[in-house]
């Protein structure tokens, strides 16, 4: 049961269901960091005093994304404005230049990772 660690600022739309999917930077390894119909435990504060668990998610999407200064492609398709701004609106941020400037500052750009979609579980 892959176990996803999310910063405070995103716990609560986690924990409330309204935040029901993640990005990810590739691993090291360069395997996906789950599988379709993976459970998947929720948590914040990950390796610390102050670890939560969020919840839990059956894995409905995996897919790969990047996001440059100029668009976000998922998988070979470049979204168009209205789904970056979806996008955007369902990873937590407000819309989609937050989103990418959040990467940018996090990850720095070209980002390139996956996207983690999940509908909740009781556990």
């Amino acid at each position: 049961m892959p176990a996803i660690n999310f910063k405070a600022q995103f716990a609560d739309a986690v924990e409330h269901g309204r935040k029901r999917q993640t990005i990810r930077a590739e691993r090291k390894d360069n395997r996906p960091p789950c599988k379709l119909g993976d459970t998947l435990s929720l948590y914040t504060g990950l390796r610390t005093k102050a670890t939560r668990k969020l919840g839990e998610g059956t894995c409905t999407f995996l897919g790969r994304i990047s996001i440059t200064e100029t668009g976000i492609m998922v998988g070979e398709r470049a979204l168009t404005a209205e789904d970056q701004t979806r996008l955007a609106i369902d990873d937590g941020f407000a819309n989609t230049d937050e989103m990418v400037a959040w990467f940018e500052a996090t990850h720095g750009l070209p980002f390139a990772g996956w996207i983690i979609k999940w509908e909740p579980t009781h556990g």
